[in-house]
């Protein structure tokens, strides 16, 4: 039978690896339609699915800022300009740039999270739409794609990702947000999610890509009592969370590495850009993970507003100072979505908004700026960040 519906995960061709982690956006979307009784095909063009094999009269097309020029490629394949078929796009830039698709053959956007557009798009369901609380929809459909293609490892043991919460309550000022709103499971709801998986697809490893997993201690602690450290786990985190409790709460549930959002080792840049965090704050919650024996990744993007030589020095001795793992280094693309990208005079930036991918991890020697500072320009920024990890990067943790 021909599906009532295709979703599609566009190529990401500035990723290093397609293959790493499976798109968990299409596969709670394929759950939720197939628990009110539809048909769904789901291809990730990343593990090389081919346009050729979507079989639905009605596509929908999952994707960032990032795989736009991917994803309007696809539509207008498929749609009026091309086949005829109906293409709806969903996801971040959909979201924000609803105009822009639709003028690169896309029927219909949806803004937000889809389970409202698609419910008065497949009018036949009965009934008004009733918003679910987040711990009664169901898992992803972990089944709708090849699961065991995608290869991620902590500390050498396959890792599947997997979401516990939505949005982020955080204000910060680069950040392109689907909306304001925040929730998450249930420690219960959690629980039985990683035993599920781990039942049945043999994960022992878990990468939890929440933004701010540890935002409630509570449930952190109830999630400890409810598994222990049965599993491996890998996580995201604000610094500004990361006490003492939460460091052997993370310790005690088998978390071995934390990722955390650091941005600059200014205080006036961390400041100007309304991330809510300091320095002092960030070399604490490394110093805590390190007490804990869980190893630190420090994100840091080079290249924010107000950002200048001497800030830039700043973030290289934070880096010299606090001594993080690991860290990642990217050049600011101001992202639609973004209060930055909406009012950029106001925040002392100016970027080119084109076709070209503007990437947060992209393969070395790849990276193309696209945004100036009041006091660097974007050749100075990729300059900087390409010395930072020339000079901190070990080159084994080079991918």
């Amino acid at each position: 039978m021909r599906p009532d519906l295709t979703l599609i995960f566009p190529k990401s061709e500035f990723l290093l690896d397609q293959a790493v982690f499976p798109p968990l956006g299409i596969l709670y979307i394929s759950a939720y339609l197939k628990q009110q009784g539809l048909n769904v095909q789901c291809l990730d063009m990343g593990i090389g699915h081919t346009p050729d094999m979507a079989e639905s009269e009605n596509i929908g097309i999952s994707f960032t800022t990032p795989q736009r020029q991917e994803a309007f490629s696809l539509a207008r394949r498929y749609g009026a300009m091309g086949e005829g078929r109906i293409v709806i796009g969903g996801g971040p830039h959909p979201t924000h740039m609803p105009d822009e698709c639709e003028g690169n053959g896309f029927t219909f956007t949806s803004q937000g999270r889809g389970e409202l557009f698609l419910h008065n798009f497949f009018g036949y369901w009965t009934g008004k739409f009733v918003a679910l609380g987040i711990d009664d929809y169901p898992f992803p459909d972990r089944d709708a794609l090849p699961i065991k293609e995608y290869h991620y490892e902590i500390d050498g043991v396959p890792a599947t990702p997997i979401m516990t919460s939505r949005g982020c309550f955080a204000n910060c000022a680069f950040c392109a947000k689907i909306d304001n709103d925040f929730q998450m499971q249930s420690a219960g709801r959690t629980i039985a999610e990683i035993e599920h998986v781990h039942e049945k697809y043999g994960y022992e490893a878990f990468m939890i890509f929440d933004d701010v997993f540890v935002a409630s201690k509570k449930r952190l602690q109830a999630i400890v009592n409810g598994i222990g450290d049965t599993f491996k786990f890998r996580c995201f985190a604000r610094s500004n969370l990361l006490d003492d409790k939460v460091c052997k709460l993370l310790r005690q549930l088998g978390v071995v590495e934390v990722g955390i959002g650091i941005e600059s080792g200014s205080d006036d840049i961390l400041s100007r850009n309304m991330k809510g965090t300091t320095r002092k704050q960030n070399t604490r919650a490394v110093r805590r993970l390190h007490d804990n024996g869980i190893r630190a990744k420090a994100f840091l993007i080079v290249g924010l507003p107000g950002e200048s030589n001497g800030t830039v020095i700043e973030t290289a001795d934070w880096i010299t100072e606090a001594e993080p793992d690991d860290i990642d280094l990217s050049v600011f693309q101001p992202m639609p979505g973004s209060k930055i990208f909406a009012e950029p005079e106001k925040w002392g930036i100016q970027f080119e908004y084109d076709g070209k991918p503007g990437w947060y991890k992209g393969r070395p020697g790849e990276y193309e700026p696209t945004a100036n500072t009041e006091h660097l320009t974007g050749a100075e920024i990729l300059e900087w960040r390409d010395l930072l990890e020339r000079e901190f990067k070990r080159p084994e943790l080079l991918r």
